[in-house]
């Protein structure tokens, strides 16, 4: 447990040297707040008291039960666990990889879960005084705001794996395609029907839903994200099935010598 200890402090003083997540996340919870004071009460219309009765059939359709619209701060709080949590993870490991940290983790033999079960640690707790602004900043209280973190802070267990994952292997620069996709996948998909059937796998698709409809039946949204997290996690066993950390770092163009020289 010592090596895990040692590395929760670590990848802790790393976050909070270079804070781009902690500044992230105060910008979305800023721009919820006011787009929803220049927007107006973006919450959903009953549409069982539609008057007049001629916006019944657009309220419907807005509304509809498959695909709930979320409040702006629960949308902000999708594209916060998709895109700056992957992000973020997958930046940490990088660094660990160029400052060679990882490499000395590995000399130390610090082994592939302690490295995973520290950096987690770090974040999971960084990251849930940072996700219990923004129910503040929709006005979630009372059980929707513990159903609000309780189905946030699972997304973003599963985001932290997705970025360590994405951070170990020999193509770390996916993390931002990935955190671009999940991030601001669900937020397009409202306008778009095909790009919601497609999201609907997705772990940040799932959030999107679930935070749209608070007080419906979550259990097959939990179970979605939960078999997005179970993946990655095997994932992750199966790059580490040596026992060994992962140490490939990125190679470097170096000039070739010639025949004379060598």
């Amino acid at each position: 447990m010592r090596n895990v200890k040692a590395i929760f402090f670590k990848q802790t003083q790393s976050i909070i040297r270079n804070p781009l997540m902690i500044v992230m996340a105060v910008l979305f919870v800023i721009l919820a707040v006011i787009l929803t004071f220049l927007i107006g009460d973006d919450s959903p219309k009953d549409c069982n008291y539609c008057i007049p009765a001629y916006v019944c059939a657009p309220c419907l359709e807005e509304n509809g039960p498959d695909t709930p619209s979320p409040s702006l701060a629960g949308l902000f709080a999708v594209i916060f666990v998709g895109l700056a949590m992957v992000w973020s993870a997958s930046g940490l490991v990088t660094e660990d990889k160029t400052t060679k940290n990882l490499r000395f983790m590995a000399m130390a033999d610090v082994r592939p879960w302690q490295y995973l079960l520290g950096t987690v640690a770090s974040m999971v707790m960084i990251s849930s005084v940072l996700i219990v602004l923004f129910p503040i900043a929709g006005q979630y209280f009372s059980v929707q705001m513990l159903w609000f973190m309780a189905v946030a802070m699972m997304g973003t267990l599963v985001s932290i794996l997705l970025g360590i994952v994405l951070g170990l292997s020999k193509t770390p620069g996916l993390a931002t395609i990935f955190s671009i996709v999940l991030g601001m996948g669900p937020m397009l998909s409202e306008f778009n029907d095909a790009l919601a059937h497609m999201l609907r796998f997705t772990y940040t698709q799932q959030i999107r839903l679930a935070v749209g409809d608070l007080s419906a039946d979550l259990t097959t949204n939990f179970m979605i994200i939960g078999a997005n997290g179970v993946v990655i996690l095997l994932l992750f066993i199966w790059m580490h099935r040596k026992g060994v950390l992962l140490i490939a770092i990125p190679r470097l163009n170096r000039p070739r010598l010639s025949p004379k020289s060598r």
